[in-house]
Protein backbone atom coordinates (compact mmCIF):
# COMPACT_ATOMS: atom_id res chain seq x y z
CA UNK A 1 0.00 0.00 0.00
CA UNK A 2 3.16 2.36 0.79
CA UNK A 3 4.96 1.92 -2.16
CA UNK A 4 1.22 2.50 -4.27
CA UNK A 5 0.77 5.69 -2.98
CA UNK A 6 4.42 6.47 -3.02
CA UNK A 7 4.10 5.80 -7.39
CA UNK A 8 0.93 7.88 -7.15
CA UNK A 9 2.13 10.41 -5.09
CA UNK A 10 5.53 10.90 -7.36
CA UNK A 11 3.07 10.77 -10.49
CA UNK A 12 0.86 13.70 -9.27
CA UNK A 13 3.80 15.60 -8.68
CA UNK A 14 4.95 16.03 -11.86
CA UNK A 15 2.06 17.19 -13.04
CA UNK A 16 2.10 20.00 -9.82
CA UNK A 17 5.50 20.81 -11.88
CA UNK A 18 4.12 20.38 -15.50
CA UNK A 19 0.54 21.61 -15.45
CA UNK A 20 1.84 23.65 -18.35
CA UNK A 21 4.49 22.36 -20.68
CA UNK A 22 5.71 25.82 -21.65
CA UNK A 23 6.04 27.12 -17.93
CA UNK A 24 8.68 24.35 -16.11
CA UNK A 25 9.35 26.63 -13.10
CA UNK A 26 5.96 27.88 -12.84
CA UNK A 27 6.30 31.52 -14.62
CA UNK A 28 4.50 31.19 -17.51
CA UNK A 29 4.15 34.73 -18.37
CA UNK A 30 7.39 37.13 -18.57
CA UNK A 31 6.97 41.00 -19.02
CA UNK A 32 8.63 42.74 -22.08
CA UNK A 33 10.29 45.36 -19.74
CA UNK A 34 8.44 48.19 -21.89
CA UNK A 35 5.69 50.39 -21.16
CA UNK A 36 2.06 50.38 -22.67
CA UNK A 37 3.08 52.30 -25.62
CA UNK A 38 5.96 49.73 -26.71
CA UNK A 39 4.03 46.59 -25.29
CA UNK A 40 1.15 47.77 -28.28
CA UNK A 41 4.04 48.08 -30.72
CA UNK A 42 4.76 44.35 -30.47
CA UNK A 43 6.89 45.14 -26.63
CA UNK A 44 9.64 47.28 -28.47
CA UNK A 45 10.70 50.66 -27.08
CA UNK A 46 14.58 49.84 -26.20
CA UNK A 47 15.88 52.73 -28.52
CA UNK A 48 12.65 54.91 -28.93
CA UNK A 49 13.98 58.60 -28.01
CA UNK A 50 11.33 60.56 -29.55
CA UNK A 51 8.36 59.99 -26.86
CA UNK A 52 8.39 60.41 -22.86
CA UNK A 53 9.33 56.51 -22.57
CA UNK A 54 9.40 54.11 -19.53
CA UNK A 55 11.55 51.59 -21.01
CA UNK A 56 12.55 49.14 -17.20
CA UNK A 57 15.40 47.83 -19.75
CA UNK A 58 17.51 50.43 -20.94
CA UNK A 59 18.25 53.37 -17.85
CA UNK A 60 19.63 55.74 -20.76
CA UNK A 61 16.03 56.15 -21.94
CA UNK A 62 15.15 58.26 -18.55
CA UNK A 63 16.47 60.96 -20.51
CA UNK A 64 13.58 61.49 -22.56
CA UNK A 65 11.47 62.76 -19.24
CA UNK A 66 12.16 66.43 -19.00
CA UNK A 67 9.84 66.82 -15.82
CA UNK A 68 9.79 65.02 -13.03
CA UNK A 69 7.26 62.27 -14.37
CA UNK A 70 5.11 58.72 -13.04
CA UNK A 71 4.62 56.22 -15.02
CA UNK A 72 2.11 52.95 -13.95
CA UNK A 73 0.16 50.68 -15.33
CA UNK A 74 -2.74 47.64 -15.19
CA UNK A 75 -2.28 44.71 -16.60
CA UNK A 76 -5.63 42.10 -16.91
CA UNK A 77 -5.51 38.96 -18.83
CA UNK A 78 -7.06 35.37 -19.93
CA UNK A 79 -4.52 32.70 -20.72
CA UNK A 80 -5.13 29.27 -21.27
CA UNK A 81 -3.46 26.07 -22.61
CA UNK A 82 -4.87 22.59 -23.79
CA UNK A 83 -3.91 19.09 -25.54
CA UNK A 84 -5.63 16.10 -26.50
CA UNK A 85 -6.33 15.06 -22.50
CA UNK A 86 -6.43 18.30 -20.51
CA UNK A 87 -7.36 21.81 -20.63
CA UNK A 88 -6.71 24.85 -18.06
CA UNK A 89 -8.17 28.39 -18.10
CA UNK A 90 -7.30 31.45 -15.64
CA UNK A 91 -7.68 35.32 -15.88
CA UNK A 92 -5.56 37.42 -13.73
CA UNK A 93 -4.77 41.25 -12.88
CA UNK A 94 -1.52 42.50 -12.24
CA UNK A 95 0.67 45.90 -11.97
CA UNK A 96 3.45 45.38 -14.21
CA UNK A 97 5.70 48.58 -13.62
CA UNK A 98 5.87 51.77 -11.73
CA UNK A 99 8.54 53.77 -12.30
CA UNK A 100 9.23 57.92 -10.83
CA UNK A 101 11.93 59.68 -12.48
CA UNK A 102 13.05 62.72 -11.58
CA UNK A 103 15.45 65.25 -13.78
CA UNK A 104 18.19 67.63 -13.03
CA UNK A 105 19.75 69.65 -15.63
CA UNK A 106 21.60 66.59 -17.47
CA UNK A 107 21.17 64.03 -15.39
CA UNK A 108 17.80 61.57 -14.15
CA UNK A 109 17.48 59.48 -10.96
CA UNK A 110 15.02 57.15 -11.30
CA UNK A 111 12.92 54.60 -8.85
CA UNK A 112 11.24 51.54 -10.56
CA UNK A 113 9.30 48.44 -9.50
CA UNK A 114 8.74 45.78 -12.62
CA UNK A 115 7.04 42.46 -12.49
CA UNK A 116 9.35 39.94 -14.26
CA UNK A 117 8.11 36.63 -13.80
CA UNK A 118 4.75 35.53 -12.84
CA UNK A 119 2.44 32.40 -12.80
CA UNK A 120 -0.87 31.32 -11.04
CA UNK A 121 -2.09 27.59 -12.04
CA UNK A 122 -5.38 26.14 -10.05
CA UNK A 123 -6.39 22.61 -11.12
CA UNK A 124 -7.50 19.37 -10.06
CA UNK A 125 -10.43 17.30 -9.87
CA UNK A 126 -11.87 13.73 -9.45
CA UNK A 127 -9.30 11.12 -10.65
CA UNK A 128 -8.58 7.50 -10.63
CA UNK A 129 -5.41 5.24 -10.89
CA UNK A 130 -4.18 1.40 -10.45
CA UNK A 131 -2.51 0.59 -7.41
CA UNK A 132 -1.49 -3.09 -8.15
CA UNK A 133 -4.95 -5.01 -8.12
CA UNK A 134 -7.43 -1.77 -6.87
CA UNK A 135 -8.38 1.18 -8.53
CA UNK A 136 -8.33 4.18 -6.39
CA UNK A 137 -10.43 6.79 -6.77
CA UNK A 138 -9.27 10.20 -5.36
CA UNK A 139 -9.75 14.32 -5.79
CA UNK A 140 -6.91 15.67 -6.60
CA UNK A 141 -5.85 19.56 -6.40
CA UNK A 142 -2.85 21.43 -7.46
CA UNK A 143 -1.82 24.67 -6.98
CA UNK A 144 0.73 27.26 -7.81
CA UNK A 145 1.40 30.65 -7.02
CA UNK A 146 5.14 32.75 -8.20
CA UNK A 147 6.22 35.99 -8.70
CA UNK A 148 9.54 37.79 -9.16
CA UNK A 149 9.45 41.62 -8.78
CA UNK A 150 12.74 43.49 -9.75
CA UNK A 151 13.21 47.35 -7.77
CA UNK A 152 15.78 49.55 -8.98
CA UNK A 153 17.58 52.33 -8.40
CA UNK A 154 18.60 54.22 -11.79
CA UNK A 155 20.80 56.93 -12.94
CA UNK A 156 21.51 58.44 -16.99
CA UNK A 157 23.18 60.95 -18.46
CA UNK A 158 21.90 62.94 -21.22
CA UNK A 159 24.76 63.86 -23.26
CA UNK A 160 24.59 65.02 -27.22
CA UNK A 161 26.91 62.33 -28.44
CA UNK A 162 25.93 59.30 -26.23
CA UNK A 163 23.02 59.12 -23.03
CA UNK A 164 24.12 56.70 -20.51
CA UNK A 165 22.40 54.86 -17.91
CA UNK A 166 22.86 52.61 -15.44
CA UNK A 167 20.59 50.97 -12.53
CA UNK A 168 21.33 48.91 -9.01
CA UNK A 169 18.83 46.15 -8.76
CA UNK A 170 17.15 44.20 -6.11
CA UNK A 171 14.97 41.00 -6.91
CA UNK A 172 12.35 39.39 -4.32
CA UNK A 173 10.50 36.12 -5.67
CA UNK A 174 8.27 33.25 -4.08
CA UNK A 175 7.48 30.07 -5.55
CA UNK A 176 4.55 28.14 -3.62
CA UNK A 177 3.22 24.50 -5.10
CA UNK A 178 0.53 22.89 -2.98
CA UNK A 179 -1.16 19.86 -3.65
CA UNK A 180 -3.66 17.31 -2.08
CA UNK A 181 -5.01 14.03 -2.75
CA UNK A 182 -8.38 13.27 -0.61
CA UNK A 183 -9.24 9.22 -1.44
CA UNK A 184 -12.16 7.74 -1.41
CA UNK A 185 -11.39 4.57 0.13
CA UNK A 186 -10.87 4.52 3.96
CA UNK A 187 -8.07 2.59 3.86
CA UNK A 188 -5.68 5.07 2.55
CA UNK A 189 -4.65 8.12 4.12
CA UNK A 190 -5.52 11.72 2.52
CA UNK A 191 -2.42 13.96 2.10
CA UNK A 192 -1.52 17.01 0.96
CA UNK A 193 2.17 18.80 0.75
CA UNK A 194 3.38 22.34 0.33
CA UNK A 195 6.81 23.24 -1.13
CA UNK A 196 7.39 27.08 -0.87
CA UNK A 197 10.45 29.16 -2.15
CA UNK A 198 11.59 32.72 -0.96
CA UNK A 199 14.51 34.12 -2.77
CA UNK A 200 16.41 37.41 -3.09
CA UNK A 201 19.18 38.78 -5.02
CA UNK A 202 20.98 42.30 -6.26
CA UNK A 203 22.34 42.85 -9.90
CA UNK A 204 23.02 45.47 -11.73
CA UNK A 205 22.50 46.41 -16.14
CA UNK A 206 23.64 49.38 -17.86
CA UNK A 207 22.46 51.23 -21.40
CA UNK A 208 22.99 53.77 -23.67
CA UNK A 209 21.28 55.50 -26.59
CA UNK A 210 21.49 58.60 -29.18
CA UNK A 211 20.03 60.39 -32.03
CA UNK A 212 21.26 60.78 -35.31
CA UNK A 213 17.90 62.83 -36.71
CA UNK A 214 15.24 60.58 -37.75
CA UNK A 215 17.24 57.55 -36.27
CA UNK A 216 18.21 56.49 -32.84
CA UNK A 217 19.79 53.57 -31.83
CA UNK A 218 19.95 51.72 -27.87
CA UNK A 219 21.64 48.86 -26.23
CA UNK A 220 21.47 47.50 -23.05
CA UNK A 221 23.32 44.62 -20.85
CA UNK A 222 22.16 42.80 -17.67
CA UNK A 223 24.47 40.54 -16.26
CA UNK A 224 23.61 37.00 -14.86
CA UNK A 225 22.70 36.32 -11.07
CA UNK A 226 21.72 33.72 -8.54
CA UNK A 227 19.13 34.02 -6.70
CA UNK A 228 19.30 32.59 -2.81
CA UNK A 229 16.81 32.09 -0.45
CA UNK A 230 14.87 29.30 1.68
CA UNK A 231 12.71 26.19 0.55
CA UNK A 232 10.38 24.55 2.75
CA UNK A 233 8.56 21.20 2.45
CA UNK A 234 5.69 20.59 4.49
CA UNK A 235 3.91 17.33 4.94
CA UNK A 236 -0.07 17.30 5.91
CA UNK A 237 0.02 20.02 8.18
CA UNK A 238 -0.51 18.07 11.28
CA UNK A 239 0.81 18.37 15.12
CA UNK A 240 4.39 16.77 14.94
CA UNK A 241 5.18 17.29 11.16
CA UNK A 242 8.90 18.38 10.51
CA UNK A 243 8.96 21.20 8.51
CA UNK A 244 12.21 21.44 6.68
CA UNK A 245 14.59 24.12 5.49
CA UNK A 246 17.46 25.18 3.27
CA UNK A 247 19.29 27.94 1.83
CA UNK A 248 20.82 27.09 -1.88
CA UNK A 249 20.48 28.88 -5.28
CA UNK A 250 16.41 28.41 -5.94
CA UNK A 251 16.45 30.78 -9.09
CA UNK A 252 19.12 32.28 -12.00
CA UNK A 253 18.21 35.19 -13.95
CA UNK A 254 20.29 34.97 -17.13
CA UNK A 255 23.03 37.27 -18.66
CA UNK A 256 20.69 39.45 -21.27
CA UNK A 257 21.39 41.81 -24.01
CA UNK A 258 18.85 44.02 -25.82
CA UNK A 259 19.88 46.22 -28.76
CA UNK A 260 17.10 48.12 -30.86
CA UNK A 261 16.36 51.02 -33.27
CA UNK A 262 13.51 53.51 -33.95
CA UNK A 263 13.36 55.51 -37.46
CA UNK A 264 10.60 57.97 -37.71
CA UNK A 265 9.03 58.00 -41.18
CA UNK A 266 7.55 61.45 -41.61
CA UNK A 267 6.13 63.04 -39.28
CA UNK A 268 3.20 60.87 -37.82
CA UNK A 269 5.00 57.48 -38.91
CA UNK A 270 7.65 56.01 -36.73
CA UNK A 271 9.33 51.99 -37.16
CA UNK A 272 10.78 50.32 -33.97
CA UNK A 273 12.99 47.07 -34.40
CA UNK A 274 14.08 45.25 -30.94
CA UNK A 275 16.89 42.53 -30.52
CA UNK A 276 16.84 40.24 -26.99
CA UNK A 277 19.16 37.48 -26.42
CA UNK A 278 18.83 35.66 -22.79
CA UNK A 279 22.09 33.17 -21.95
CA UNK A 280 20.30 30.54 -20.50
CA UNK A 281 22.46 27.64 -21.29
CA UNK A 282 25.34 29.50 -19.06
CA UNK A 283 22.85 29.06 -15.84
CA UNK A 284 22.89 26.44 -13.93
CA UNK A 285 19.73 25.64 -12.73
CA UNK A 286 17.54 22.71 -14.66
CA UNK A 287 14.12 22.07 -14.74
CA UNK A 288 11.89 17.88 -14.75
CA UNK A 289 10.68 17.56 -18.18
CA UNK A 290 7.00 16.88 -17.00
CA UNK A 291 6.46 13.90 -19.73
CA UNK A 292 9.82 11.90 -19.43
CA UNK A 293 10.69 12.87 -15.92
CA UNK A 294 14.25 13.27 -17.23
CA UNK A 295 16.45 16.34 -15.36
CA UNK A 296 17.04 18.92 -18.21
CA UNK A 297 18.70 22.18 -18.80
CA UNK A 298 18.01 25.62 -20.22
CA UNK A 299 18.95 26.48 -23.92
CA UNK A 300 19.46 30.10 -24.96
CA UNK A 301 16.81 32.02 -26.07
CA UNK A 302 15.85 34.98 -28.51
CA UNK A 303 13.14 37.70 -29.32
CA UNK A 304 12.85 39.94 -32.17
CA UNK A 305 9.69 42.19 -32.26
CA UNK A 306 9.05 45.10 -34.92
CA UNK A 307 6.08 47.97 -34.63
CA UNK A 308 4.57 50.69 -36.58
CA UNK A 309 2.75 53.58 -34.89
CA UNK A 310 0.98 56.58 -36.29
CA UNK A 311 1.40 59.84 -33.91
CA UNK A 312 -0.82 62.79 -35.31
CA UNK A 313 -0.71 66.40 -34.25
CA UNK A 314 -3.88 66.79 -31.87
CA UNK A 315 -6.34 69.21 -33.45
CA UNK A 316 -5.25 69.17 -37.16
CA UNK A 317 -7.50 67.46 -39.19
CA UNK A 318 -10.35 65.34 -39.14
CA UNK A 319 -11.29 63.46 -35.96
CA UNK A 320 -10.33 60.07 -37.15
CA UNK A 321 -6.94 61.24 -38.57
CA UNK A 322 -5.91 62.74 -35.33
CA UNK A 323 -6.66 58.94 -33.40
CA UNK A 324 -3.12 57.34 -32.59
CA UNK A 325 -2.88 53.96 -33.43
CA UNK A 326 -0.01 51.81 -33.68
CA UNK A 327 0.92 47.90 -34.14
CA UNK A 328 3.44 44.94 -33.87
CA UNK A 329 4.30 41.51 -33.89
CA UNK A 330 7.35 38.95 -32.13
CA UNK A 331 8.51 36.28 -32.29
CA UNK A 332 10.61 34.62 -29.58
CA UNK A 333 12.50 30.67 -29.03
CA UNK A 334 11.75 29.48 -25.89
CA UNK A 335 14.37 28.43 -23.42
CA UNK A 336 13.13 24.85 -23.34
CA UNK A 337 12.54 21.96 -25.93
CA UNK A 338 9.54 19.37 -25.92
CA UNK A 339 9.92 16.24 -27.78
CA UNK A 340 13.21 17.51 -29.14
CA UNK A 341 11.40 20.69 -30.76
CA UNK A 342 12.27 24.35 -30.00
CA UNK A 343 9.20 26.04 -28.53
CA UNK A 344 8.27 29.22 -29.82
CA UNK A 345 6.21 31.99 -29.57
CA UNK A 346 4.44 34.20 -31.57
CA UNK A 347 2.51 37.62 -30.55
CA UNK A 348 0.27 40.45 -32.22
CA UNK A 349 -0.60 43.44 -30.41
CA UNK A 350 -1.70 46.57 -31.24
CA UNK A 351 -2.87 49.95 -29.27
CA UNK A 352 -3.74 53.48 -29.37
CA UNK A 353 -3.76 56.89 -26.57
CA UNK A 354 -5.78 59.25 -25.35
CA UNK A 355 -4.39 62.69 -24.51
CA UNK A 356 -4.82 64.02 -21.27
CA UNK A 357 -5.35 67.74 -20.18
CA UNK A 358 -1.69 69.00 -21.28
CA UNK A 359 0.79 68.04 -23.55
CA UNK A 360 3.25 64.77 -22.16
CA UNK A 361 0.10 63.66 -20.32
CA UNK A 362 -1.72 60.64 -21.81
CA UNK A 363 -3.39 57.10 -21.10
CA UNK A 364 -1.80 54.16 -23.69
CA UNK A 365 -3.98 51.29 -24.30
CA UNK A 366 -2.55 48.24 -25.42
CA UNK A 367 -4.28 44.58 -26.19
CA UNK A 368 -1.71 41.28 -27.02
CA UNK A 369 -2.51 37.83 -28.56
CA UNK A 370 0.23 34.79 -27.84
CA UNK A 371 0.48 31.56 -28.81
CA UNK A 372 3.28 29.12 -28.22
CA UNK A 373 3.43 25.82 -29.67
CA UNK A 374 6.42 23.40 -30.77
CA UNK A 375 5.27 22.90 -34.66
CA UNK A 376 3.70 19.33 -33.93
CA UNK A 377 0.00 18.82 -34.92
CA UNK A 378 -2.51 18.03 -31.85
CA UNK A 379 0.53 18.32 -29.20
CA UNK A 380 0.47 21.22 -26.23
CA UNK A 381 -0.25 24.69 -26.92
CA UNK A 382 -0.45 28.02 -25.01
CA UNK A 383 -2.70 31.08 -25.59
CA UNK A 384 -3.04 34.21 -23.55
CA UNK A 385 -5.06 37.90 -24.68
CA UNK A 386 -4.21 40.68 -22.18
CA UNK A 387 -5.44 44.39 -22.04
CA UNK A 388 -3.00 46.89 -20.44
CA UNK A 389 -3.80 50.40 -19.62
CA UNK A 390 -1.31 53.03 -18.48
CA UNK A 391 -0.77 56.26 -17.97
CA UNK A 392 2.57 58.57 -18.65
CA UNK A 393 3.91 62.03 -17.85
CA UNK A 394 2.07 63.25 -15.15
CA UNK A 395 4.42 65.65 -13.28
CA UNK A 396 3.32 64.88 -9.44
CA UNK A 397 5.60 68.15 -7.74
CA UNK A 398 4.36 70.59 -10.76
CA UNK A 399 2.04 73.34 -9.98
CA UNK A 400 -0.58 74.75 -11.64
CA UNK A 401 -0.04 78.56 -12.70
CA UNK A 402 -1.96 81.21 -10.15
CA UNK A 403 -4.33 83.60 -13.07
CA UNK A 404 -5.10 85.83 -10.05
CA UNK A 405 -1.95 86.96 -8.91
CA UNK A 406 -1.05 90.72 -9.29
CA UNK A 407 0.43 91.60 -12.76
CA UNK A 408 2.07 94.71 -13.90
CA UNK A 409 0.62 96.41 -16.60
CA UNK A 410 2.34 97.94 -19.43
CA UNK A 411 2.13 101.90 -19.66
CA UNK A 412 1.43 102.96 -23.38
CA UNK A 413 4.86 104.84 -25.19
CA UNK A 414 3.70 108.56 -25.95
CA UNK A 415 5.47 107.62 -29.45
CA UNK A 416 2.97 105.62 -30.64
CA UNK A 417 0.36 108.74 -30.64
CA UNK A 418 -2.21 107.00 -28.02
CA UNK A 419 -3.50 109.06 -25.27
CA UNK A 420 -3.18 107.64 -21.74
CA UNK A 421 -6.09 106.91 -20.08
CA UNK A 422 -4.98 108.25 -16.42
CA UNK A 423 -8.56 109.11 -14.74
Amino acid sequence: MKRSLLILIMICFLQLWGNSVFSPQGYPLCTSGNDVYGDGMGGTGIADLYRINGNMDNPSLMVTSNNVTLSTAVNMGYYWYEDVDNRFRDDGIVLPYFKITVPMKNHRLGVSLRSLFSGNLDTGGASSAVAGSDTLYYDEINRKTGNIYRMGLEYAYKNEYLNIGASVLYYLGNDIHYWSLDFEETGYTNSKYEIEKRFSGMNWNVGVSRKFGNLAIGASYLPAVKLDGSEYYRYNFSPGTDTLSSETDLFEIPATINSGVTFLAGKTLKLNCDFRYRFWGNTEITFVNSFSGAEEFYHDSWRIGGGLSYDPMIGYGKWYESIPVRGGVSFSKLPFRYKDKDVMELGFSAGSSLQLSSPGRKLDFAFKYTTRNNGISGDKEDQSFEFSVGITGIDIFKKSPKRIAERDIPRVDPGMGVLEDTQ
